[in-house]
């Protein structure tokens, strides 16, 4: 009776959500992502302005920075603020030392032919990263300008282009894009929400996998199946674990619309840092049609085996296509509408993530990306129906060993 298999499918989805939210490894990995986040947000900023450019002595060394010119390059240099000028080098080690100033650098008398510029400073870290480096090199390109050059001049000399990117169609129009800073702000939300959605399915997938072979290892299932169809039984665990996994997912989106402006904030790199509401639909969506057919794939897996060992060395396999995009992502968010990312779009088990690496790359094909949506979520509608068969037909190989003949036998004799 469809009205009986209705209910029988909300009981075992109000089963199958409890049981996943009390699980102790769902409750880490929802709570840990947020945390992780609000430690980027506001935790992190205060530790590396706490302690990040601590003296020996524990004061705070200053941003200032100090120079001497050997060579007269910046004899007429105007003052600027945070520069000091210091005449020898044991006063500028000791203004180092004191914290009077975060770097100090020493001009020699052949800086005009070798270029070469000593630099001394205090405390551990890559040099790399201290960004008094790159402001002093900005002071001696106004040093060594000539005086006849103007100020917007010299502007320009220390930042030469701001660039104004331009696409053309195959048409040859013209439509005004971003700034390449714009350009990367949008494409890593893209890529950042495919490992979250990938880690969501491989958790959902991965517990509903555990269930089904539990439940046939002590025999909990054929009890269900004299109660109710194994359709209802399957319906009802895929969407309580899609449930617990969606929900997952709005925690993360929440927590992450408080501190990814933050974030943006603190790191300068992540300033032009946006999500598009289009993006989070096309998530969502993604996630369900993703999830619906890794959950009927491992739903199979565990029918059709005999513990959870051998269930999850099979479903390893299945588990690796998924995460071929990322890996190449190096390959599909330079060329989004390339042969590759083209096929992996098609492909249902990597359709989710080599989307989400085609929306970073700023695909001109959404059309693709969309068709590549309704695939997936056919594909996983069909999944769902034969596993429901692969479900029924696992209680005839209890105790077997799982191969293709056996299923298909079983199969058979389960229609």
């Amino acid at each position: 009776m469809p009205g009986k298999k209705t209910a029988d499918a909300r009981i075992i989805f109000e089963e199958e959500f409890s049981r996943q939210i009390r699980r102790t490894g769902w409750r880490v990995f929802t709570v840990g992502v947020p945390v992780l986040m609000l430690f980027f947000a506001f935790i992190l900023p205060m530790i590396m302005d706490r302690f990040g450019s601590d003296g020996e002595g524990g004061d705070s060394v200053g941003e200032a920075i100090g120079f001497i010119d050997h060579s007269d390059v910046a004899e007429n240099l105007e003052p600027l603020p945070g520069l000091i000028r210091i005449e020898e080098l044991d006063d500028g080690r000791k203004a180092l030392v004191d914290g009077d100033i975060k770097s100090l650098f020493v001009i020699p008398d052949d800086y005009l032919l070798t270029g070469e510029v000593d630099w001394y400073r205090i405390g551990s870290g890559l040099a790399s990263d201290d960004n008094t480096g790159d402001a002093f090199h900005n002071v001696l390109r106004i040093a060594v300008a000539d005086d006849a050059l103007t100020d917007a001049q010299i502007t320009r000399l220390i930042s030469p282009a701001s660039y104004k990117l331009f696409k053309v169609d195959e048409l040859g129009q013209t439509d005004t894009s971003s700034s390449l800073k714009d350009e990367i702000g949008k494409a890593a939300p893209a890529f950042i929400f495919a490992m979250m959605l990938m880690m969501s399915i491989f958790v959902g997938s991965g517990s509903l996998l555990q269930s089904v072979t539990e439940e046939k290892e002590n025999r909990m299932v054929e009890m269900l199946v004299t109660s109710t169809s194994s359709m209802a039984i399957m319906v009802g665990k895929v969407l309580g674990l899609g449930a617990a996994g969606l929900l997952q997912i709005a925690i993360w989106l929440t927590v992450a619309a408080i501190s990814v402006p933050q974030i943006s904030d603190q790191f300068s790199g992540l300033s032009s840092l946006s999500v598009e509401p289009d993006l989070i639909i096309l998530m969502i969506a993604f996630y369900f049609a993703g999830y619906f057919v890794f959950a009927a794939l491992m739903a199979s897996i565990g029918a059709a085996s005999t513990s959870v060992r051998e269930a999850s060395q099979i479903s390893a396999i299945v588990m690796v296509p998924a995460i071929v995009p990322i890996y190449a992502s190096a390959l599909i968010i330079p060329n989004p509408d390339g042969t590759l990312a083209r096929v992996l779009t098609f492909f249902p088990l990597t359709s989710p993530t080599a989307s989400m690496m085609r929306i970073a790359g700023g695909t001109d094909r959404m059309y693709e990306v969309v068709l590549g949506l309704v695939v997936t979520a056919l594909a996983g509608i069909f999944l769902m129906w034969l596993s429901a068969r692969v479900f029924r037909a696992g209680l005839l190989l209890y105790g077997q060993r799982m191969s293709i003949r056996s299923v298909w036998g079983a199969l058979r004799q389960s229609g």
